[in-house]
């Protein structure tokens, strides 16, 4: 867990020093699915540490009057009650950091609240979503939890891809002469192409959503094997909104979901996204 937090912290502070990150008064984290909140104390020392104007020193990053709230969320009432207590007990920079009890995508009286469609709020505060291992589809929940509130950064790292392989597997039983057939008639190399076909969905859903994404390896291999990181960051409001660019976006996404024989994935379903198995005939696909 440490060296993941470690990790994690570096490839955000890779985003911030990037330009990505222009520090208005307030910082607002929420950390879905936090667990005992490591990555979470971390995260929001950081960014005290980082961007928040000590007495009597300057720093690059820092702006007077700045603050960080951060919000860890997780569904066990007696965790989160003995971690407020650490946060408590604490105080300092900590003060803002607090932990509710909700499940990942479906929880109220959060930080974002419900005022991501006010003008005033949006100039005035930075919003980051992190996940860390989330397991299958509630990296999805993460996601549009993160969209439907409009977060400027998003940063998860996916664990366990159930969804997408029991799809693929039949599929590729289907379709014996696939292109793919000697590769994925193999049991592991269909699970990897499961773990490489659903961050690919969620990195081009996030496009579509109007967000500049990157998937990278973010830890070593030897430490944990879902080392792959997502990160997503909001584009400037007219490139989000070309038409064109959405349009080859979509296209891009039906092709790669027909290609492994891909229904349903969370995400695209809860953005309304077609995966375009209504022209499968046409592309030569056994359903």
């Amino acid at each position: 867990k440490l060296v993941d937090n470690s990790s994690f912290i570096k490839s955000f502070k890779q985003i911030s020093t990037s330009g990505a990150v222009q520090a208005p008064p307030t910082i607002r984290v929420i950390d879905m699915g936090c667990g005992r909140g490591y990555l979470t104390f971390s995260l929001h020392s950081y960014l005290c540490n980082n961007f928040l104007m000590p007495e009597n020193e300057q720093k690059a990053n820092c702006k007077p009057g700045l603050t960080v709230q951060t919000q860890g969320i997780d569904r066990r009432p007696k965790l989160i009650k003995e971690i407020n207590g650490i946060t408590d007990d604490l105080g300092g920079e900590f003060s803002s950091l607090r932990f509710i009890e909700g499940d990942i995508g479906n929880t109220g009286n959060t930080l974002f609240g419900d005022d991501s469609d006010s003008d005033s709020i949006a100039k005035s505060t930075l919003d980051i979503l992190i996940a860390l291992h989330a397991c299958d589809t509630a990296t999805d929940d993460s996601i549009w939890f993160a969209i439907q509130n409009d977060a400027d950064i998003i940063v998860t790292a996916p664990c366990c891809h159930h969804q997408l392989r029991q799809q693929i597997d039949r599929h590729f039983t289907k379709n014996p002469d696939h292109p793919l057939a000697d590769i994925l008639c193999h049991a592991i190399y269909r699970e990897r192409s499961t773990e490489t076909t659903t961050d690919a969905m969620r990195a081009l859903l996030l496009e579509i959503a109007g967000y500049n994404t990157q998937v990278f390896e973010f830890i070593g291999g030897e430490h944990t094997a879902k080392n792959v990181m997502i990160t997503a960051t909001k584009m400037e409001a007219k490139l989000a909104d070309d038409n064109e660019r959405l349009i080859k976006k979509r296209k891009r996404l039906i092709e790669l979901a027909n290609f492994y024989g891909v229904k349903q994935q969370k995400l695209a379903m809860l953005m309304g996204e077609n995966l375009g198995w209504d022209n499968s005939v046409k592309l030569g696909i056994v359903n």
